[in-house]
Parts: C-alpha cells; structure tokens; sequence
C-alpha cells in the first residue's frame, strides 16, 4: 500500500508538470492575442514578428505533449491528446490569417469579421487549455483520493498491529515474569542467605529448562560447600591444638632464647671488658716501664759519688721532664677511656648551630694555618635555633676537624656545611681532600679501638658517634682513596629541652 502510494505520488507530480505545460500554452496563446490587438492597433511589425514567434512555440509545445502523452500510454491521453490536436488546429487557422497582417501593414482595411474569427480562434484555444487542465485536475482528484484510502487503511492496521503487539508484550511479560523472572528472583535470594552463612538452603523447581538445570547445579553446590565445612572445621580443630602445641614449644624456645641471649651478653660485656683492659694494659704499661727506668736511671745517678754537679743537674731536669710528659700520657689515656666508657649526660639547651660551627673553628684556625690547610665555611642562614648540648657537639667538631687535617699532611681544602632538610632535620657536613679512608675499612671507623694512627687509641669516632647518637641524629661516612672524605651528620631540631632550659623558660 506504501508502494502504490508513493505510486500515485509521482503520478500527481507528472500531472502537475503537465498542468504547467498547459497553462504555459494557455499564458503564450493569452500573449498571441495581445500580439495580434496591438498589432492592429498601432500597426508595428515588431508586434507580428512577436505573434509569429508565439505561434511557433505553442506548435512546438503541442507537438512534444502529444508525444509525452501517447509515450505514458495512461487512460486519460487519448483525450488529452484529441484536445491538443483542436488546438494543433486553430493554431493553422491563426496561421492562414496572416495575409491579412500584410494589408493592414498596407493601411488596407479587411473584413472586421475576419478579425473576429481570429479571435475566435484564439479564444478557442484558450477554452482547450482550460479542458485539459480539467481532465489533470480530475486525474490529482482521483490520485489523492487513492492514497488518502491506503493511508486510511495503513493506519486502521497500524492500530490493529498495535493492540496486538501490546497484548502479545503484557502476555510475555507475564509469562516471563512466571517462568523465568520468579525462579531466578528465588534463586538469587537462595544464594544470599548461602552467602550469609546458611549452608543448608535448598530450592525446588520441576522444571526441564536451563532454569531447572541451574537449581540442580546450585543444590549440589549447596551440599558441596556443607561437606567442606564439615571438613574444614575439623581441620580448624586438629589445627588449634597442633597450633597451641607449637606455641608451647616456641615458648619454651623463646625462654632458652631470652636466657641464651643474657648469656651472650654477659660474655660480650666481659670480652669487652677484657679488650679494654689488655689496651689499657698495653696503653699504660710502656709509659710506666718508661717511668720506671728513668726513676732507676735517678736513683743510679743520685747514688754515684763522681761526676760534675752540673752535668748532674741537668741529666735529672731531662729525666724528670719525661717522667711527667709520660705521667700527663697516662692521665690523657684514662681520661678518654672514661669519656668512652661512661658518655656524660647531655645538658640540652637551645643554641644557634652555626655559632657552635664558627666558633670551634676559630679555635682549630692556628692548626689549620701550621697545615697549611684552607677552610670554607657555607652556614645556611635557614638553619633554626634548636635544643642540643653545645660542649658535647663542639667535641664532635673538634674530632672531626682533628681527624680532616691530620689527613690532609701536605694542604688541602677543609669545608664544613650547614643546611636544614626535611623531617625536622639539620644537616652537617665535614669533607676534606685528603688521603681518604679505603673501602675494605670504612666500616669498622667507629668500632672501639680501631685507629689507623699509631698514636691513635680508635676512640675518637666512637665517641662522636655516641654524641650524635644522644642526640636522637645519625652520623655517615663516604670516601674515596686520594680524593678525600665527608662526614654527614643529622641532627634533629625537635628534641626536648633540657631541666636548664626549662627553668629559664
């Protein structure tokens, strides 16, 4: 019905071509008339050139209508084309009055009756036209007729399929909703108290379809998971108890352990002990031995009889000198073996870090000079005041500055850093261009007793390691053989103040 609507559609559109065809022979047979008045009127062969021209298309257009017409071979045509030939006809009637024109051109006068039958003509044509538009318009009639009769139609099953289809959704729905949307809804809801712990749910349904397959499935994976709790809380039983049995035997073990570890302690401690007494044994015996064989050397040159009093004088000034420059040797020796062995208690109070730093080298800056040594200082302006004991880290700097520049024998570059870093922390940095310190060794720099100077009791690091310690920080070493070496201190600026502090606040 779509097809034979659009059908009618184009044949209204080729009826409508042709109604523009025919009143364009009905607008130039119109202008043939009004050619041929004023020619008469005013007597202007421009008129007549005009209505000559006029008539050749109107002949023209009635000649290609006809073939048009007898080509669509639709029912009307015959007519249609019966109408075009009338006026094929008047049309050489018009023609056969043109002698006339020439005796009016002339100034001769003619038959009025001649001149009304041309107008007669014309009028003719005028009436033709008209008809075969009628018939077109007939034909548009009828064409809209038809289709307005299959869009009836079209419409009437649209509302019938419509009805339909909507019924036929409600039943599937409701079917669907039985049969397929309720069993899934009960199972899913079976599979939430499953989830929720209860393992001895079950669903029923006869059904054969991939529904009735999916209960079955799930039941046996309801009794599944049933049997492997069964199992798994006799696992969980023979577990605990082999569980409480290890941790009984890991007890006991902790027990051993704890009493192993006190026992190594107290070995430690005492080959700790052992290790300092043989270095100050060792350490205070040969100044001792040196004392006792110039006290001996004394005592010989006191009893000896001979001998210029001067020359005597003089030999026991030396040995004296050398018994109290070895006597301020052990002092200094037990001085610092008791730094090491029991670290004062820190007397913690806010300072400026970067006076500490100048000051202590003011104090190294005659050495430094003596060792040809040049110093660089970078203090950061940023570096805050903060809580720490000033003696015990002018200590660690006077270590460290000691240590540099006995490294450097022939000059070197002697630079010391500050700076603050993230995490509440200050940053200190010793680097010199010295000798450098191997890899194989750089490890065992802050062990007790570990010197690479012969003079050296290997304690100097170990104490700046403890005062940085004390102090809540962490001190590091990097280096590098013939290109020097950098110590990385980190001080924190949060630690408390100390009771001196306290009370001035």
């Amino acid at each position: 019905m779509v097809h034979r609507i659009v059908k009618e559609t184009y044949s209204i559109e080729e009826v409508s071509k042709s109604i523009f065809t025919i009143d364009n022979m009905h607008n130039k047979s119109y202008n043939l008339v009004l050619a041929i008045h004023h020619f008469i009127i005013e007597r202007d062969n421009k008129y007549l050139r005009r209505a000559m021209g006029l008539l050749s298309d109107i002949e023209s257009d009635t000649i290609d209508y006809i073939k048009h017409e007898e080509l669509s071979g639709d029912a009307g045509s015959s007519e249609e084309a019966r109408l075009v030939r009338l006026i094929q006809d008047n049309l050489r009637e018009i023609k056969s009055t043109f002698p006339m024109f020439d005796d009016i051109s002339r100034n001769k006068t003619r038959d009025l009756q001649e001149i009304i039958a041309l107008e007669k003509y014309a009028y003719s044509i005028e009436k033709l036209t008209n008809k075969i538009n009628e018939i077109h318009l007939a034909d548009i009639s009828k064409g809209v007729y038809i289709s307005q009769r299959f869009l009836s139609s079209i419409f009437t099953l649209f509302i019938a399929f419509s009805i339909a289809g909507i019924l036929s959704i409600y039943i599937g729905y409701r079917l669907h909703g039985r049969y397929i949307i309720k069993p899934i809804d009960d199972l899913a809801d079976a599979t939430r108290k499953l989830s929720m712990g209860d393992l001895s749910i079950r669903v029923s349904s006869n059904d054969k379809t991939e529904i009735g397959t999916l209960y079955h499935s799930f039941n046996a994976m309801s009794e599944r998971l049933q049997d492997y709790e069964k199992k798994l809380i006799d696992f969980n039983r023979s577990l605990e108890q082999k569980v409480n049995e290890r941790t009984y035997e890991l007890k006991h073990a902790y027990d051993t352990l704890n009493k192993t570890q006190e026992k190594l302690l107290r070995l430690e401690k005492i080959a700790v002990l052992g290790q300092i007494s043989a270095s100050v044994n060792h350490e205070i015996k040969t100044p001792l031995n040196s004392l006792y064989m110039n006290l001996q050397l004394l005592k010989k040159q006191g009893n000896q009889s001979g001998g210029v009093f001067e020359d005597r004088e003089k030999n026991e000034n030396g040995i004296i000198d050398i018994m109290d420059r070895e006597i301020l040797r052990i002092s200094g020796i037990l001085e610092e073996f008791v730094r090491y062995a029991r670290l004062a208690p820190l007397t913690m109070k806010r300072s400026d870090l970067n006076n500490i730093v100048s000051e202590t080298a003011d104090m190294i800056s005659q050495k430094v000079e003596q060792s040809d040594v040049r110093l660089h200082l970078n203090l950061s302006d940023d570096v805050p005041l903060f809580s720490f004991d000033d003696k015990k880290i002018t200590q660690c700097l006077i270590n460290l500055f000691i240590n540099a520049i006995n490294s450097m024998g022939n000059g070197g570059i002697l630079t010391i850093e500050t700076e603050p870093v993230e995490n509440n922390m200050v940053r200190l940095i010793v680097s010199d261009t010295g000798t450098g310190i191997k890899e194989e060794i750089i490890d065992k720099i802050f062990q007790p007793f570990f010197s690479k100077s012969k003079d050296g009791l290997g304690l100097g690091l170990p104490i700046v390691q403890g005062i940085v310690e004390g102090h809540g920080g962490k001190i590091s070493c990097r280096s590098k053989v013939g290109e020097g070496t950098t110590f990385e201190i980190l001080l924190p600026t949060d630690m408390p103040p100390g009771k001196e502090e306290e009370d001035q606040q």
